[in-house]
């Protein structure tokens, strides 16, 4: 984010404009300069910083016009930092600028000293990022900065705290909603609820929100959402998430009735995450809507299962069996998050493959067995374009990886294929036989948490994009 720091020739308080016409001085080229049509002006101003845009502003009547059209302000981020060195300037920006691509404000420390000027500036964010603890005063000021901002032209997002959850629910116009507590807080604590908008809202997530708020949001902006991220309590969500029509990307945790969200056929992609339950039974039923989910979740084409339940079930039972069981799954990638890999997992991992015919790639990002290597061929999974493990076995060195017999056999049985290995990692006085010899090239160690290698061609954007968990490998090497 662009850092806001004091010109010389920046006015202080940000509104100083030149009285008379001052005319340049220097080489022809100043001169030339101001002889530009505007539009190549702007272009010409666009490389400038934002306190030398400023700046401009005090040179003549037609820059001081020029450095505050829209177009040299919309793609530009304010980060109001509070800093003393930085305050003139950045109340000058709150004055003058008249629109950002982000403003984003810390209420701590002595934000008061720009906080009635956030609450009355004409400068309309298209992204408003607001970071609020549970001072009363500060909850106040927050507050008169989104019914602000509502009222200006371009406003689409939001990132409220706690006590500003229905301010930020009755502002009109909003696209992205992220809403995170560290604790559980009631949102209702108006006496009347918040009014009903227009939907608007294409994105949320809400973490540990209670969930009349979740309820709400989802009713009133069901035509809008396309992408919904919970965590927390989602008691009573299930039937709100399968009636909204456009829903493509969900993350969540299991759920009561999820099964009714597989009736969502717009529904793309899924994060599902499989809590450990201290009551084995509770665990089991959940364990069982989670399967019911997935056997008819035959639309999905991603699917990240994050495993945190004990392997108690038998593997005909088990969540992958239940994906793989219809043979007409649409998944393109599977991410399999476990914590712990045991004899019962590994077999329903490698009896799934034959089941899920259109998987391109799979990310297992934990310890992978050989079992589940040597369930990998073009016969089990004949479209599978690229694989990511993090360790073979045991955790280390992942450079043996690439001697593994399996490991070879893969990479040699298809016809273009991706591996992205983590790289964690030998060192200097004490490294394994194959990085002491250096074979493959692996760059080792030069602090790479992952490798990827490719058979014939870098990899492309869908490439990378289809091997990530968390983070893109950046380091590709061909083999």
């Amino acid at each position: 984010m662009e850092s806001l720091r004091e010109s010389p020739r920046a006015a202080a308080d940000g509104q100083t404009m030149a009285k008379e016409e001052v005319p340049l001085q220097g080489p022809n080229e100043e001169t030339s300069l101001l002889t530009l049509p505007d539009d190549d002006l702007l272009s010409v101003l666009e490389y400038l910083s934002t306190p030398d845009l400023l700046s401009c502003r005090a040179v003549c009547r037609r820059l001081r016009d020029v450095a505050l059209r829209p177009e040299l302000w919309r793609r530009r981020s304010i980060d109001m930092e509070f800093d003393a060195s930085t305050r003139s300037l950045q109340a000058a920006v709150l004055r003058v600028a008249p629109c950002a691509s982000s403003l984003s404000m810390r209420f701590a420390g002595d934000s008061h000293a720009l906080g009635p000027l956030a609450a009355t500036t004409r400068c309309a964010a298209a992204e408003l990022i607001l970071h609020v603890d549970d001072d009363p005063a500060r909850l106040a000021a927050a507050k008169l900065v989104i019914r602000n901002q509502a009222a200006l032209e371009g406003f689409k997002a939001n990132d409220a705290f706690a006590d500003l959850l229905a301010e930020a629910f009755s502002t009109q116009g909003l696209t992205r909603l992220v809403v995170e507590l560290r604790w559980e807080m009631k949102w209702l604590k108006r006496a009347e609820p918040a009014p009903l908008i227009p939907a608007s809202i294409e994105e949320v997530e809400l973490v540990n929100v209670d969930p009349p708020f979740v309820h709400r949001v989802l009713r009133s902006h069901a035509a809008t959402l396309q992408a919904v991220k919970l965590r927390g309590d989602c008691q009573g969500v299930a039937p709100l998430l399968a009636a909204i029509p456009g829903l493509r990307h969900l993350e969540c945790p299991v759920m009561e009735d999820l099964p009714l969200v597989a009736k969502c056929a717009s529904l793309r992609s899924l994060k599902l995450t499989v809590k450990r339950c201290k009551d084995s039974a509770v665990e089991a039923a959940s364990q069982a809507t989670a399967a019911a989910f997935l056997r008819a979740a035959t639309h999905l084409e991603e699917l990240q299962l994050e495993y945190y339940g004990q392997s108690s079930v038998p593997v005909e039972q088990g969540l992958l069996t239940a994906l793989a069981s219809s043979g007409r799954a649409a998944l393109r990638k599977l991410v399999f998050y476990f914590t712990e890999l045991d004899d019962r997992l590994e077999m329903e991992l490698a009896s799934a493959l034959p089941g899920l015919p259109a998987l391109e790639w799979l990310v297992v990002p934990g310890t992978v067995p050989r079992r589940v290597l040597a369930a990998i061929n073009p016969g089990s999974a004949p479209r599978l374009r690229g694989l990511r493990i993090s360790y073979l076995m045991v955790r280390g060195c992942a450079h043996p990886a690439m001697h593994e017999p399996d490991v070879g056999r893969i990479l040699a049985s298809y016809r273009h294929f991706f591996l992205v290995v983590n790289a964690l990692l030998c060192g200097q006085k004490r490294q394994c036989e194959h990085c002491a010899k250096g074979c493959h090239g692996v760059p080792t160690p030069t602090g790479e948490f992952q490798v990827g290698f490719y058979t014939h061609e870098a990899p492309g954007k869908e490439a990378v994009d289809g091997l990530s968990w968390g983070f893109p490998c950046e380091t590709w090497m061909k083999v």
